[in-house]
């Protein structure tokens, strides 16, 4: 008899863990999901959860807020539209086109990853927050990174995102090499909702000192060093000066 009370609390027990792998917490604007084996697209509300198999739309004007767990947050602004693929320790969004800023609030398990296709790349997170867009018309990808490292894929090569550096890819093609980013962690603004970024602003924060801090020490040893020898040439001009008088 204690069977079947047994098995009806474990199927009600997982189902909760099943829908609790993504949660659109903020919406601003147009929020559309298109559930798994259907072909419409069906405006949702701040609250909803989504599964594994949805594809997400957010519409112009729009941004979107997701927790991916009690790890992830993804937030997208307008005009994207993404998969939600995978599983909890193995999930791949997949952007047909869009924008995302995406943070880890703690570091993965050897056994969990968190990979964004988009039709250019594949970025498999390493670090803790990071940003791309795959433009809808080229469908070329660029990939900024703020804090830890992020390694992106294509055509068979992969370079590494740090903080502070950019690499775009175009269709087709294998990634460029990194350069500095024009991306600052101020863009993260647009992302907002309610005045909230899911706590991506607070690693936001902890990557600001590093990437200010870092390039600090090199250039302030030059100044001294030249400023040492400009008064050693002082003086040997001063002593053949004396001489005639």
């Amino acid at each position: 008899m204690r069977t079947l009370p047994l098995l009806l609390c474990a199927l009600l027990g997982a189902l909760p863990a099943a829908a609790r792998d993504a949660v659109l917490v903020k919406a601003k604007g147009k929020v559309s999901v298109k559930a798994d084996g259907t072909d419409k697209f069906v405006k949702t509300q701040e609250g909803a959860t989504l599964l594994y198999g949805d594809t997400v739309r957010v519409g112009k004007n729009s941004v979107a807020q997701l927790t991916m767990g009690e790890n992830a947050a993804v937030l997208v602004r307008e005009d994207s539209e993404f998969l939600i693929g995978g599983s909890a320790a193995q999930t791949e969004l997949d952007f047909s086109f869009g924008e995302f800023l995406v943070g880890l609030r703690k570091k993965l398990t050897q056994k969990q990853s968190f990979r964004l296709r988009t039709p250019a790349a594949v970025a498999a997170i390493r670090g803790t927050l990071f940003w791309g867009k795959s433009d809808k018309k080229t469908k070329s990808s660029t990939y900024a990174g703020f804090g830890g490292q992020v390694r992106v894929e294509a055509q068979g090569q992969a370079v590494e995102v740090t903080p502070g550096k950019t690499v775009t890819v175009a269709f087709g093609s294998a990634p460029a090499d990194p350069v500095p980013s024009t991306v600052t962690l101020d863009y993260a603004g647009k992302f907002m909702v309610d005045g909230t970024l899911q706590g991506l602003e607070t690693l936001a924060r902890e990557t600001e000192p590093g990437d200010a801090v870092a390039p600090a020490p090199a250039p302030a040893k030059a100044p001294a060093k030249k400023k040492k020898r400009v008064k050693k040439a002082a003086k040997a001009d001063a002593e053949p000066s004396l001489k005639p008088e």
